[in-house]
């Protein structure tokens, strides 16, 4: 790996070499063969990448907003209404982070006494009809919780060695069967990457 590893195409330069790609690319945007493919899946392969591992660096913690909660009496003098009500039957709605790509957990608050017997807080995600425009709300029965979920983390120097490296393999073989498809197969790189550095040698 590159000693300092800062944008997608330092990425994605190792991708394409443990591939066996001959050719780098400046850029994603640089309109290669190669760049063209990975934008196609980049940010979908770094996405499912944090959100399906478990990586600490991309772990949040943040005190849950309420967006809705219950009538603190029940429903029996105040009648549901998805206007002001969280969904049924759930007691409290809380905003969805933007930057949210899986909710690992809803927690209560610390308190002064340690919970030595921790058990299972339930909730969901879903979509809240009550909006004009429905909107994805995170539900449960705690109230003012802690949400744990996995962040988007998009800059590749906030990226631990490991991930950059996890990311490179699943990049790999997203990319390797378009790369050897088209007016570039697998056996012309080496040649191509030859002739490209052998001209630049010359205009030098």
């Amino acid at each position: 790996m590159p000693a300092s590893v800062t944008s997608p195409a330092d990425v994605l330069n190792i991708s394409l070499r443990n591939i066996g790609y001959a050719l780098r690319v400046g850029s994603l945007l640089d309109g290669s063969k190669a760049a063209s493919a990975a934008l196609d899946v980049y940010a979908q392969t770094r996405d499912d990448m944090l959100r399906d591992g478990e990586w600490a660096f991309c772990e949040r913690n943040i005190a849950a907003t309420t967006l809705k909660s219950a009538p603190a009496g029940g429903y029996f003098d105040t009648p549901w209404s998805a206007a002001t009500h969280p969904p049924w039957p759930w007691l409290y709605s809380y905003t969805y982070p933007t930057d949210c790509l899986k909710v690992r957990m809803i927690k209560p608050q610390p308190g002064f006494m340690l919970n030595m017997t921790p058990l299972p807080t339930n909730y969901s995600v879903v979509n809240d009809n009550g909006y004009a425009t429905p909107l994805r709300v995170i539900v449960g029965n705690l109230q003012d919780p802690i949400l744990t979920y996995a962040g988007q983390v998009t800059s590749p120097a906030d990226w631990p060695p490991d991930f950059i490296d996890a990311l490179a393999a699943a990049l790999g073989t997203r990319l390797k069967r378009a790369l050897a498809e088209g007016d570039i197969n697998s056996a012309d790189l080496g040649i191509t990457a030859q002739a490209t550095n052998q001209a630049m040698a010359e205009q030098g």
